[in-house]
């Protein structure tokens, strides 16, 4: 399984991504009906880099997490749009599992920018598709998954990148599976 680093194209864009999800749900959860056209954006090329990454999130998610998008509270719908992410982009998934909870067991609730660089540098010895990544791209990297952090309520805001461990309420424990809960910070 390799890298994807398309996520440089979008952040978390919850807002959109709850608005595609009712879309998806009136078409009968046929991704293929869905069209760029239903994400509302002035510049064509945003549109359609944003409404590919998008579509490819819901993918990931069953029609009931999709259902449960539409009823949920703002914070529930910025997790789910999270364990999206998680679920699609290795890279971000790996880094949670190698460094952010690594150090919420030993409560440094702390992240800075060499926690990732050290990570990505890491995974570059043995993966070659990390390695050729220019530094600009390693950089945009770090920039959107910090910043899908901060959109998921997970850390305090990109500067600081204080890790905040959200409160599970029944309705997202009982849609997320129980072994994504520790991705969104709960262990």
């Amino acid at each position: 399984m390799g890298y994807r680093f398309s996520m440089t194209g979008a952040s978390l864009l919850v807002t959109e991504f709850i608005h595609l999800a009712g879309q998806l749900v009136a078409v009968d959860y046929d991704l293929v009906k869905l069209t760029s056209g239903d994400l509302d954006r002035d510049r064509a090329g945003t549109r359609k880099r944003e409404f590919g990454e998008l579509k490819i999130r819901l993918s990931t998610l069953s029609n009931d997490e999709i259902n449960y998008l539409s009823s949920a509270s703002l914070e529930n719908q910025r997790m789910v749009a999270f364990i999206s992410c998680v679920r699609l982009y290795r890279i971000l998934q790996e880094f949670l599992d190698e460094v952010v909870l690594y150090k919420i067991q030993a409560f440094d609730y702390q992240l800075d920018s060499m926690d990732f660089n050290s990570f990505l540098y890491n995974k570059s010895v043995d993966h070659e598709e990390i390695h050729v990544l220019s530094e600009i791209t390693k950089k945009k990297v770090q920039q959107v998954i910090f910043k899908m952090f901060e959109q998921a309520g997970l850390i305090d805001d990109v500067r600081t990148k204080k890790l905040q461990v959200p409160f599970l309420d029944y309705g997202i424990k009982s849609i997320i599976p129980e072994s994504e809960h520790k991705y969104l910070l709960n262990i």
